[in-house]
């Protein structure tokens, strides 16, 4: 055994408890009713369960399990024993009004190689009949948990690696070093960075998707945001999470990509309509550095060329944290404008792009309002207008007429709210109202 194994095991037993943590920098966070500080969570790879641990306070922890089959929660307070460790293994046993009901199983952190238990090293809970093997793997940075999904963060030698795993399509468990336990993942992305300042988390591209995994500060719920070239695809807040700090590696400062600096004139697009379709992207280019275009702008607009919608900023206000960006799309068919936000620190958001939902469409107004004209579709550019949350945040509303086609006359307007917190970061987006 190591020294650092026996080491930690002579600490062990000085101790009533331990949280099996290898540094009191990690945080654990749980956002089930009532939200409070957590010891761990747990993504039972044996079952179809999660489980979320409270801080211990006073011999108790408030136990939240989760049954992801149908997304509800049981929550109920436990007596936690003391520890009881040997042979690399630590025990908490866990009672209810005085039964014995289960226990709590961790792995010595001292006996995990290189460092690797950044994060609580919870291997399994026994609760009443229930056994969950937790998922847990070595040099993790932040494990998030839902009812649909479990997001792994990992620092490797080769950097970030972000791992999801979906409910619904988990494979089986594997231990692929005896004490790691895990499962295949639904999507597996490496080449990410750390972020830090305001808005801090984890940032992995890859082919014109951005994934975002955002580290609240506070006692806010750590959420994901996806976006595609800039499209808000989806975002959603965690029950619970687990954060280790750096290993090593150096985190960055994200700033947001568009900003007023980004505003050119568009002088010279004319000459690019006069060549080959195939030559415009390059056209566009070369006349913004003709003209004096800055950096950020040209940087913008190499952006917009690799989503195929090539383009331009030609305008540019402020709503208090939040930029609003007026883009010019010079060589469309129909649409020639649009509009972008861009929040004090992320990807900026094509505000015309929403992409409605099933269940927008199932909403009694927007059934009123397409009910004459149900193959009616949103014509871009909407209208800018801003409103408050029910938090007192910033609503930046974006009202956009419907239409059977690009010249015919507009009919509904569907009203989308982009919601941002007191420091500019981008919250939320969905339908308001339909008129």
């Amino acid at each position: 055994m190591k020294s650092a194994a026996l080491a930690g095991l002579a600490v062990l037993m000085s101790v009533p408890l331990l949280a099996a943590a290898p540094s009191d920098d990690s945080v654990t966070r749980i956002n089930a009713v009532p939200a409070r500080e957590g010891w761990f969570v747990c993504d039972a790879v044996s079952g179809p369960y999660a489980l979320f641990a409270g801080k211990v306070d006073k011999g108790a922890s408030l136990i939240t399990l989760l049954d992801r089959r149908n997304g509800r929660f049981d929550t109920q307070a436990y007596q936690v024993g003391t520890a009881d460790a040997g042979a690399g293994q630590i025990y908490w046993s866990l009672s209810r009004g005085g039964k014995g009901v289960g226990n709590v199983h961790a792995v010595n952190p001292g006996m995990i190689e290189d460092d690797g238990a950044t994060v609580p090293a919870v291997t399994g809970v026994k609760l009443d009949d229930k056994q969950l093997d937790c998922r847990f793997l070595t040099h993790t940075r932040f494990i998030g948990i839902d009812s649909r999904r479990t997001v792994v963060v990992t620092e490797t030698p080769q950097g970030l690696v972000y791992q999801a795993f979906s409910f619904r399509r988990r494979g089986p468990a594997v231990q692929p070093d005896g004490v790691q336990q895990t499962s295949k993942p639904t999507l597996r992305l490496t080449g990410g960075s750390e972020v830090v300042g305001d808005r801090p988390g984890f940032r992995f591209a890859n082919a014109g998707y951005v994934y975002y995994v955002q580290r609240p500060r506070g006692g806010e719920a750590a959420g994901l945001t996806v976006t595609r070239n800039g499209i808000l695809l989806g975002t959603e807040k965690y029950v619970g999470f687990t954060y280790a700090p750096p290993i090593g590696r150096a985190p960055e400062k994200l700033t947001a990509a568009l900003g007023p600096d980004a505003v050119w004139s568009g002088q010279g697009v004319d000459a690019c309509r006069k060549g080959e379709a195939k030559a415009i992207d390059t056209c566009l280019i070369d006349q913004m550095k003709k003209n004096g275009a800055s950096a950020a702008s040209i940087a913008f607009s190499r952006k917009l060329i690799a989503a195929d919608s090539p383009g331009y900023v030609s305008g540019w206000r402020q709503a208090g944290r939040v930029g609003i960006a007026t883009v010019i799309y010079p060589f469309r068919a129909n649409t020639n404008s649009g509009t972008w936000l861009a929040p004090v620190a992320g990807d900026p958001i094509d505000a015309d792009a929403y992409q409605l939902t099933a269940g927008d469409k199932l909403r009694a107004d927007y059934k009123a309002a397409m009910a004459d004209n149900p193959d009616a579709f949103p014509v871009p550019p909407g209208t800018i207008s801003f409103d408050k949350t029910p938090a007192g945040n910033l609503r930046v509303l974006v009202t956009t007429p419907t239409a059977t086609c690009h010249a015919c006359a507009p009919g509904a307007s569907i009203i989308i709210g982009y919601d941002f917190d007191a420091a500019g970061h981008f919250l939320f987006a969905g339908v308001v109202a339909v008129a």
